[in-house]
C-alpha cells in the first residue's frame, strides 16, 4: 500500500483514537479530544506550535487549537518518519518511530504493529470530507460548520472576532462569500488591526479569547514585575500613574517588553515634586545634587528632574550630568582645571578655606560652603603683582578673615583684644 498523504494520515489517526470526536476523554489515561493527546503535552506541544502555553481545559474545548497543535506535531514525524513512523511515534513515543513491525503488545493496548496498520487503514476511507464529532466510529458525513466552528476553523473564537468590528465585517464576508482560509489570511494581513499588531500581540489578545485564565495569570505576573520596576524607579503609586504602569504591563505580555524598554518607558513618570523621593530616582538625585554641590554650581529643580529622568529611562548615565556640572566649574574656576581634571572637587580645592573660616569666625561646622562670597573671593583672587586669578595665600586670607566684622563678635577677638591690653598694662608697669 503506498503512503497515505498527510492529511489522510491526520484523518487515520483521529479515527483511530476517538472516531474523530473533539470532546472525545479517556478515563482511565485522561487523553483529550480527537487526537487523544496526553494533559502532559498540552502546555509543552502549545508553546512550540503556537509560541504560547495554553490549559489542557482550553485545549479540549477548542477544535482549532487541537488542530493547530496537533498537526504541528504530526507534519514533524510525518516529514522525517513517513506515515507508519509517525503513526508508531505517536502511539509509543517519539523513540519508538521504528518498531512500527514490532508485535510485542502494549500496556493496555494493541502491539505497535497492529495500531499503525489500523491508522493506515483507516486512512484509506479519507475523501477530504468534513465529520461530525461524534463519539462513535462514524463515517464521514457532510456538514456545515457553525459560526463557531468556521471562527476556530481560521484560527480565532467567534467571541474574539465579534469583539473587533473590522474583524467581524471581514469574517461575515468570508462566510457569506465562501472563502478558503488561504483568502481570509490573506485579507486578515490587508486589515489595521493586523499591521497595528505584532504577531506576539495578536497571539497573545487570541489567547485573552481561546485560555482567559493563562492571559490572565500571564498579565498578573508582568504586573508585580512592573510594579516592583517602578518602586524601585521611584514612582508614586496615584490613579495616572498605576494606568502606566498597567499599560507596561500589558505590553510586557503582549509585545515582550524586555527590561530595558520598560524602565525607558516607565523613568518619564518619576516626579519629585514637595521634595519627597524614593527609590533610585532619589539616588540618582542625590548623586547629582551632591557633586553640583562640591563643584559650586547651581542647578534648577526642573534640571535635576529632567535629568534624573533621563538617566531612569537609560538615555544617559550620572557621569554625562556631572561632565556637563565639571565644564561648568572650570569656567568658573579655570584656574583649577588641571586638578579638576584630575578628580578632584572645588570642594576639595577650598576645604582649608573653609575650615579656616569656620575656625577663625566660630561658625557652626557645615555653615560654610562653596556659595559662600568670602570663600568665592578666596578662590577667585587676582594677584596684585601678576594680575593672575589664583587662590588667596591661605595667611592672607586668614588676616582678612580678622578684619571682618563679624570676627569682633567672636570669644577669638575677646580674648586677642585682653592680650592685647594686658601686654599694654605690663608694658606700663601694672601689675594685675
Amino acid at each position: 500500500m503506498s503512503q497515505p498523504s498527510f492529511e489522510a494520515f491526520m484523518y487515520g489517526i483521529s479515527i483511530q483514537e476517538s472516531g474523530g470526536s473533539y470532546h472525545a476523554v479517556n478515563r482511565q489515561s485522561g487523553a483529550l479530544g480527537k487526537y487523544q493527546v496526553m494533559p502532559s503535552n498540552v502546555a509543552g506541544w502549545s508553546r512550540q506550535v503556537l509560541g504560547y502555553s495554553i490549559s489542557p481545559s482550553a485545549f479540549l474545548n477548542s477544535p482549532s487549537l487541537q488542530e493547530k497543535i496537533v498537526t504541528g506535531i504530526l507534519r514533524g514525524y510525518y516529514n522525517r518518519w513517513g506515515a507508519r513512523g509517525a503513526a508508531a511515534a505517536w502511539y509509543a513515543g517519539p523513540g519508538n518511530h521504528n518498531l512500527d513491525m514490532s508485535t510485542r503488545s502494549q500496556w493496555g493496548g494493541p502491539s505497535i504493529k497492529k495500531y499503525v496498520d489500523s491508522v493506515i487503514n483507516h486512512s484509506s476511507g479519507y475523501s477530504g470530507q468534513t465529520y461530525s464529532g461524534g463519539s462513535g466510529m462514524g463515517d464521514p458525513v457532510k456538514a456545515k460548520l457553525s459560526d463557531k466552528e468556521l471562527a476556530e476553523k481560521y484560527g480565532f473564537t467567534l467571541d474574539f472576532l465579534n469583539a473587533n468590528p473590522e474583524l467581524h465585517r471581514l469574517f461575515r464576508k468570508m462566510v457569506s462569500e465562501g472563502w478558503s482560509k488561504d483568502m481570509f489570511d490573506a485579507k486578515l494581513r490587508e486589515t489595521k488591526w493586523w499591521k497595528t499588531h505584532s504577531d506576539k500581540e495578536r497571539q497573545y489578545l487570541t489567547q485573552m479569547f481561546t485560555d482567559p485564565a493563562s492571559a490572565r495569570q500571564s498579565l498578573s505576573q508582568a504586573k508585580i514585575t512592573v510594579r516592583q520596576m517602578a518602586n524601585q524607579l521611584g514612582i508614586k503609586e496615584t490613579d495616572f500613574t498605576m494606568k502606566r504602569i498597567n499599560e507596561a504591563a500589558y505590553n510586557m505580555v503582549a509585545k515582550g517588553w524586555n527590561e530595558g524598554q520598560i524602565r525607558y518607558y516607565l523613568g518619564q513618570y518619576v516626579y519629585f515634586d514637595g521634595g519627597k523621593m524614593q527609590g533610585q530616582g532619589a539616588d540618582v538625585q542625590n548623586e547629582l545634587r551632591s557633586y553640583a554641590y562640591s563643584m559650586g554650581v547651581t542647578m534648577s529643580g526642573k534640571w535635576y528632574a529632567d535629568n534624573t529622568r533621563k538617566v531612569l529611562r537609560g538615555l544617559a548615565t550620572t557621569s554625562d550630568f556631572k561632565n556637563d556640572m565639571l565644564r561648568q566649574a572650570k569656567a568658573m574656576f579655570p584656574q583649577f582645571s588641571k586638578q579638576l581634571d584630575g578628580g578632584q572637587t572645588v570642594a576639595d580645592i577650598a576645604a582649608p578655606y573653609m575650615q579656616s573660616m569656620a575656625q577663625i569666625l566660630e561658625l557652626p561646622v557645615g555653615s560654610v560652603n562653596l556659595f559662600d562670597s568670602t570663600i568665592k573671593k578666596a578662590l577667585q583672587y587676582k594677584n596684585p603683582t601678576t594680575l593672575q586669578t589664583q587662590s588667596k595665600p591661605l595667611w592672607q586670607f586668614e588676616n582678612d578673615l580678622r578684619n571682618d566684622p563679624r570676627w569682633k563678635k567672636t570669644k577669638n577677638a575677646q580674648d586677642s583684644l585682653f592680650q592685647v591690653g594686658h601686654q599694654v598694662l605690663s608694658d606700663f608697669g601694672f601689675k594685675y
